[in-house]
């Protein structure tokens, strides 16, 4: 019988499967699981997982396995909506190559401009700065965003400085001042550590809560499942969404007739999101054909790395700011002609502004065509943390994925490691996608408007799932014998383990070299040969295969259009490498 070898709530496998077989099993587990989902064998016989046996991501949590299964996923809804299209798809299959998607995770680092990869391509003049306290090389805000023992004995906090980590460290008595002394990463980690154990674990998170900051304590599985929060959230089905039964019947929308067959060909996208999850969606979109209209503002912080990755990629993004009542009206207009709007935002701050759901479904009642309204967050669409802000750190703490990581570690109980790669971020941006297409699909053949959720903390609880299990720790030493990953440690940041894990690829396989895992765009603002991670769906009919028909840009590259408008290019001075 399976045994609970990394901590309460953890349920480990008895034997070992390979990558490509597991993933035929969560294939079919999620399948049945999902509402909509179809469990017919012969669809599902349609994909073909192939890879390596062992995993190339390191530790017990099966998320390349659950990662490439979410992909076939998206590559099934997407094959049965190019049917709904008319297209005859009777023989047409799906390779999902299962190193791949262990290289998913890594996309916002796996990118290389005119033979740079690494950490220089963020210093480039080419890309600019969204983030210049992350860019300043502050010891003190690098580790504003690390995992912390509290005064509770065994009970550790995940710190986070989101996007104004001075503003965190402030609550906890620590001033500007202090940057000019505080020259080394561990000297930065040990004056934190000596704040943060002054206060109790609820205490710092209430804290956290009050002033619009983020921070989790770190929970074992069962933990969190036992929390108020927890149980609410795993009353919804990961792939979360419905109809909205309390708006006037509308017809089902007829999908236009295009050269281009991808399955999202024609399909309008507005994408209002920042970080890593609802790009990655969006980009996952935009693939399969949609035409993705991104906004941002260059009044706010984004994730600078997102910019020359794929995450940016086949996509128009442009500068709105919604304080102005030009801007205002701008999106309004987007919003009239959309399919889908992808919020992904703290839950409810559109609905403050006037973009919320009420508005979009009234938009759409208006018009006589329904719409998909999608919310992606880090605790889910309902409860009592819903609105709270969060990020892929906060929600790996919460639903027990650092603590798994500290067990494997074998570090005390209570003790929690950030996992390898931003996971949770890359994966619930595939989940996000996923539900937008199944609510595209219900759309084209029943009509109505729909309402979707995908949540970071969703995603972790489901990778942490009783049925899905864990792997033995034997196994986890394969993987650690393989690639020759170092071990890290509670202090760590996300930015540098993503190095870490790439230099062990390149060292101890060849996944960070082979092409075919690879998209190449040339002459772009970036440099002239911009190389990142390709889509991971592949189908045997060519004109189906996802691909992205232009490269990754900055963030307010272009200027602003409807979508039955030309992309024009912004002459913005960001476009330089500076942000106005």
């Amino acid at each position: 019988m399976a045994g609970q070898t990394y901590g309460p709530g953890t349920t480990v496998d008895v034997n070992f499967e390979p990558v490509p077989q597991e993933c035929k099993r969560l294939l079919r587990l999620l399948a049945s699981r999902t509402p909509g989902f179809t469990t017919d064998e012969a669809l599902l016989n349609k994909v073909a997982f192939e890879g390596d046996d062992l995993p190339c991501i390191p530790g017990p949590i099966k998320s390349q396995a659950f990662t490439a299964t979410l992909q076939a996923m998206f590559g099934l809804v997407n094959l049965e909506i190019a049917t709904l299209r008319g297209y005859d798809t009777k023989d047409t299959t799906i390779t999902i190559d299962t190193n791949h998607a262990g290289l998913y995770p890594a996309t916002p680092a796996l990118v290389t401009i005119d033979g740079l990869t690494g950490p220089g391509v963020i210093k480039m003049d080419t890309v600019p700065q969204w983030d210049k306290d992350r860019q300043s090389g502050s010891p003190l805000v690098f580790r504003a965003t690390a995992i912390y023992e509290t005064a509770d004995p065994g009970v550790w906090f995940q710190f986070h400085g989101s996007l104004d980590p001075w503003k965190a460290l402030a609550h906890i008595g620590i001033s500007r001042d202090l940057d000019a002394t505080i020259r080394t990463n561990d000297a930065a980690y040990k004056l934190i550590q000596e704040h943060v154990k002054k206060y109790r674990a609820r205490e710092l998170e209430m804290m956290m809560f009050e002033q619009g900051l983020s921070g989790s304590i770190v929970h074992s599985p069962e933990g969190w499942r036992r929390t108020e929060m927890g149980k609410l959230l795993g009353r919804h089905p990961l792939v979360n969404y419905r109809s909205q039964a309390q708006c006037p019947a509308l017809p089902p929308a007829v999908l236009p007739s295009l050269a281009d067959k991808r399955p999202l060909a024609g399909v309008k996208v507005v994408e209002l999101v920042r970080i890593i999850a609802g790009s990655a969606a969006g980009a996952a979109l935009a693939s399969m054909g949609a035409d993705v209209i991104r906004v941002n503002s260059s009044k706010i912080k984004d994730y600078t790395p997102a910019q020359p990755s794929s995450l940016m990629a086949g996509k128009s993004t442009i500068d709105l700011d919604l304080t102005d009542k030009e801007d205002h009206a701008k999106l309004i207009k987007l919003f009239e002609e959309a399919d889908v709007i992808l919020q992904g935002y703290r839950l409810k701050s559109f609905e403050r502004k006037g973009f919320g759901l009420s508005a979009a479904l009234a938009m759409a009642n208006k018009r006589g065509k329904g719409i998909v309204y999608v919310d992606e967050n880090c605790y889910g669409p309902d409860g009592p943390y819903a609105e709270r802000p969060g990020w892929q750190q906060v929600a790996d703490a919460a639903a027990g994925s650092s603590w798994i990581i500290a067990q494997m570690f074998n570090k005390p109980d209570g003790q929690g490691i950030l996992p390898s790669l931003p996971i949770s971020d890359m994966s619930t941006g595939i989940l996000t996608a996923l539900t937008i297409v199944c609510a595209i699909r219900d759309r084209t053949k029943f009509g109505g408007s729909y309402h979707g959720h995908a949540a970071l903390v969703g995603y972790n609880m489901a990778t942490l799932d009783p049925e899905v299990r864990l792997y033995q720790r034997e196994v986890v030493q394969s993987i650690q014998d393989q690639y020759g990953f170092a071990p890290w440690s509670s202090d760590e940041h996300v930015a540098p383990l993503y190095y870490e894990i790439m230099r062990a690829w390149r060292e101890n396989s060849k996944l960070f070299e082979d092409e075919k895992y690879y998209v190449h765009f040339n002459d772009t603002v970036f440099g002239s040969d911009v190389r990142t991670l390709g889509p991971i769906v592949k189908y045997s009919d060519d004109q189906l295969t996802p691909r992205w028909t232009s490269p990754p840009v900055p963030f307010c590259y272009h200027q602003y259009r409807t979508f039955s408008e030309e992309k024009k290019v912004s002459e913005k001075p960001w476009q330089q490498g500076t942000l106005a």
